[in-house]
């Protein structure tokens, strides 16, 4: 019986609006979400106001992603098709960006391995 470390672990990549790919577990992302404008430190989802990590008014999309100290926060998305991928552990390398980030190698696509919880604190704060 194969183990999901075999597998892989199900896996999308989300092109940002800052240039960089970031991949993550499928079970992170609750939605993608098509946004007319993007200009202030939230985005309304079914009807609630959820913060934008970095707003980028070039942004058409954003990803929806489950939080830890917000239930829900907002990435947004370049204009590229998101893609599901399986990560698995030999395309983890032993390179880390400038902001000592992991990165993976995915259809030859260098794609950031983000700390949620870091980018959730630096989240725009209500109030």
């Amino acid at each position: 019986m194969e183990t999901q470390a075999d597998n892989g672990v199900p896996s999308v990549l989300l092109p940002r609006a800052d240039g960089t790919t970031w991949v993550l577990p499928l079970n992170c992302l609750a939605e993608v979400i098509a946004v007319p404008e993007l200009s202030s430190q939230t985005v309304v989802w079914r009807g609630e106001p959820i913060p934008v990590l970095g707003p980028a008014q070039s942004a058409r999309a954003c990803a929806v992603l489950r939080g830890q100290d917000v239930r829900y926060w907002a990435l947004p998305l370049a204009p590229l098709p998101l893609v599901y991928r399986r990560l698995t552990a030999d395309q983890l390398t032993d390179e880390l960006t400038e902001d000592a980030v992991p990165v993976a190698v995915i259809d030859e696509r260098r794609c950031q391995v983000p700390d949620l919880l870091a980018a959730e604190s630096d989240l725009p704060r209500a109030g």
